[in-house]
């Protein structure tokens, strides 16, 4: 909502706010694997300029995946801002106007007008972050190859572990027509709610 209205600065923030978008997942891993050493890493070093103790944020088994689901997001979040603000650009403008008319305060004209008419759009960003989310590979191969153990291991990097470290071919396309099965019927259920908001 900020992005979309005349606030100082905006086309900073933006330019901010696009960049994990613009590199690549491989580059996202290595330049977070830097920041995060146990020893080397800047974030360690910062928190113990506050006196709090550095962590092993990619090897503790309690925080590795905590770890790795928020630099996924990190570099997500970025497309789903701009696909939002898109679909809040492209809102028409008389509604609005009517409300103001009949004296609608900003929380009321957000409530009753911008959400209602963003939920197809808040449909389709939600369904590509799901299916963005169940096929994550690179980020995991990079940052913790499924360790430490498995408590990273999603399902399509245990595909690949299967296809190409135990050459299981045949059980790894059976995983894959799984994971088809999986996405389909979340897209198909965010497809029927879209329509019918849209209706």
């Amino acid at each position: 909502m900020l992005l979309n209205s005349n606030v100082t600065g905006k086309n900073i923030y933006f330019s901010i706010i696009l960049v994990p978008m613009m590199i690549t997942p491989v580059a996202v891993g290595l330049i977070w694997r830097l920041l995060l050493h146990s020893e080397l890493g800047i974030v360690n070093y910062l928190l113990e300029q506050i006196g709090i103790s550095g962590q092993a944020w990619l090897a503790d088994s309690s925080l590795a995946l905590k770890t790795v689901m928020f630099i996924d997001v990190w570099q997500n979040v970025p497309y789903m801002v701009l696909v939002i603000l898109a679909g809040l650009v492209s809102l028409p403008g008389e509604p609005y106007e009517a409300a103001r008319v009949d004296g609608a305060s900003g929380l009321q004209r957000f409530r009753y007008l911008t959400l209602p008419m963003m939920v197809p759009t808040f449909m389709v960003v939600l369904l590509m972050r799901a299916i963005t989310a169940l096929k994550t590979y690179d980020l995991i191969y990079v940052l913790t190859k499924g360790g430490p153990g498995v408590e990273t291991e999603v399902i399509s990097y245990h595909i690949y572990q299967e296809a190409f470290r135990n050459l299981e071919i045949g059980s790894a396309s059976a995983m894959s027509y799984l994971l088809v099965l999986v996405i389909a019927p979340i897209a198909f259920i965010f497809i029927k709610i879209s329509k019918n908001n849209t209706q």
